[in-house]
């Protein structure tokens, strides 16, 4: 069996949704709450996907930005 991971990760699907759940490890991770199974690879892309949704958080959008989009 590998070798459990030192880091503390949340589950992507639950994240997504503004719920923060720690993700349980055997072997892959999964989630208590919603059933989300998967490998570290697999919950660091979700993580990409969810840094691209909100990859303008620290901006301002003016309204002459938005149209010129």
């Amino acid at each position: 069996m590998p070798e459990r991971p030192k880091v503390l990760m949340r589950c992507p699907v639950c994240f997504s949704r503004e719920n923060d759940v720690v993700l349980m490890w055997d072997g892959e991770f999964y989630c208590i709450k919603c059933g989300f199974v998967g490998s570290e690879a697999v919950v660091r892309d979700m993580y990409d996907d969810l840094r691209k949704k909100y990859r303008l958080i620290h901006t301002r959008v003016t309204v002459e930005d938005i149209r010129r989009m």
